[in-house]
């Protein structure tokens, strides 16, 4: 071997270890191809990284070395071409300009590069894998505090937000949505809300009803319900699981299932910007984790709102109880006496006085007992209307920083018509929706009520209005399940000085 070629043998190492000295893809890119294009004294080089990297892209040195990727060049057979890989996994290719700017690469050069080449790769492929292994620790630590988002004595928007934050950040996007079933409606399974949004997501998008997972079928993925659930998908943009068109920068996305002990509990979006780099593996996988976690999270919590549901039905039906044997006795006992005493009394002006009370009475009884057959709702039944009317009420008014006044009229517990409580399920949904998205409102009104065998809505709010031209679709389904049920809806409104809904429905 001469001196020259164990000199450049000597170079060639100095190289390598000079790649290999980092576990920054970045920094062994740059490093690769200064080294490269010194050792074999080229003026030009090009490094193209593939999607097996973190930092995909290219990297450009000389003047016209973006001319190095056409292979038909006139000067093809003066430039050198190696590719860094280990085993099956290419990394990336490294692309050489001419010798001195003019002149052939010999056999010995191309060994030289072939060698370097080789080190590079598994330099690359080691920082490849030290990067894996930081971003999953990252992310397992992400996962770790899942757990005190959802508990606490936070409100569930606020819980979910804290996870869409934490998602996002995480994930590296611009922005993170976690949507819920609605489990209403007549497509309940396509039909979701979103009750979690990060940072940079409009305010207004919160507790937006979205038919999310309508093209699920034409991307090819299964039904949430399906046995097996839902496989993480990449996509390369978030219009077609979330039409909504405020996310018009959106980039790369990855739809995650919420899911947990074989139940869907919604779906985790995460929206990189136009022109990111899309998920790798990875993060595809690590973001499984996370959902899946959350999902857990979310069923911990659902069970602890059951629990202190458990705990109010069971003292709901003691105070009954109570208000049927002891309050109700008294009072009627009462009544008893002053019906006796009334007959002793001097005077019709007194007598009458006693009447009254006696009436006063009765009816205190009566009020009683509509309140008792309220409350006596035993843990095995069926959620009663009203209870899911309450629920629907307060899931659409979650988004909102301050607190609605809600009537319940008397009778809606008798209601058993299943589609017409699925009907009015839905208005209510849908009108709350309407107020959080474009009242601005400040006050809100909710009555829903029995009188004289008609089931009425009535939403009225402070917000800024509308003029009847600018009537959306939301209230034209909502006039159309009037019109099948043979009632009506009817709404004033005035712009800048609130709007009034009322949605009515004959009730056999």
């Amino acid at each position: 071997m001469s001196k020259r070629s164990d000199a450049r043998i000597r170079e060639l190492l100095a190289s390598m270890a000079n790649v290999a000295s980092d576990l920054s893809v970045n920094t062994i890119s740059r490093r690769l191809l200064d080294e490269a294009m010194g050792a074999f004294g080229a003026t030009t080089g090009l490094l193209e990284l593939t999607s097996a990297t973190q930092a995909e892209g290219r990297l450009a040195k000389g003047k016209d070395s973006a001319a190095l990727a056409d292979t038909t060049h006139r000067e093809e057979t003066k430039r050198l071409r190696v590719e860094l890989k280990t085993r099956d996994q290419l990394f990336g290719r490294l692309v050489l300009g001419p010798k001195n700017g003019k002149d052939r690469y010999s056999r010995f050069d191309k060994e030289l590069a072939g060698a370097l080449a080789s080190a590079a790769g598994v330099a690359l492929e080691n920082a490849q894998l030290y990067q894996d292994a930081a971003d999953r620790v990252r992310w397992l630590e992400a996962t770790a505090g899942i757990g005190a988002l959802l508990g606490g004595d936070r409100e569930g928007a606020e819980q979910l937000d804290g996870v869409a934050e934490l998602a996002r950040s995480e994930a590296r996007a611009k922005y993170a949505l976690i949507l819920t079933p609605v489990g209403e409606g007549p497509d309940p399974q396509n039909t979701y809300r979103i009750a979690g949004i990060s940072t940079n997501v409009h305010p207004s998008l919160s507790g937006r009803i979205v038919a999310a997972l309508g093209a699920l079928a034409t991307l090819g993925g299964p039904a949430p319900s399906a046995p097996d659930g839902l496989a993480p998908l990449l996509l390369s943009s978030p219009e077609a699981v979330l039409p909504l068109g405020e996310i018009a920068d959106g980039g790369p996305t990855l739809l995650t299932e919420l899911r947990a002990r074989d139940t869907h509990y919604g779906i985790l979006l995460m929206i990189r910007d136009q022109g990111q780099p899309a998920y790798r593996p990875i993060e595809t996988q690590m973001a499984a984790v996370f959902s899946s976690s959350t999902a857990q999270g979310m069923g911990l919590a659902r069970m602890h709102r059951l629990h202190e549901d458990l705990r109010l039905y069971l003292e709901r039906e003691r105070i009954a109880r109570d208000l049927h044997d002891v309050v109700i006795q008294r009072i009627f006992a009462a009544g008893l006496s002053i019906s006796a005493l009334a007959k002793h009394l001097p005077t019709p002006a007194t007598r009458e006085r006693a009447a009254g009370i006696t009436r006063e009475l009765d009816t205190t009884i009566a009020e009683l007992r509509a309140t008792i057959h309220s409350l006596r709702t035993s843990v095995g039944e069926q959620e009663t209307p009203s209870s899911r009317i309450l629920r629907a009420i307060r899931l659409g008014c979650e988004p909102l920083d301050f607190t609605p006044r809600v009537h319940l009229g008397g009778g809606l517990d008798t209601l058993d018509d299943e589609t017409l409580l699925t009907h009015l399920l839905a208005v209510i949904t849908e009108s709350l929706s309407n107020v959080v998205r474009h009242a601005h409102a400040r006050s809100l009104g909710v009555d829903v009520g029995l009188e004289n065998h008609t089931l009425l809505v009535r939403v009225s709010d402070d917000g800024r209005g509308f003029v009847r031209s600018q009537v959306e679709s939301g209230l034209a389904n909502m006039a159309q399940r009037a019109a099948e049920l043979g009632g009506t809806l009817r709404v004033e409104s005035t712009p800048d000085d609130g709007t009034a809904l009322s949605w009515a429905v004959p009730v056999p």
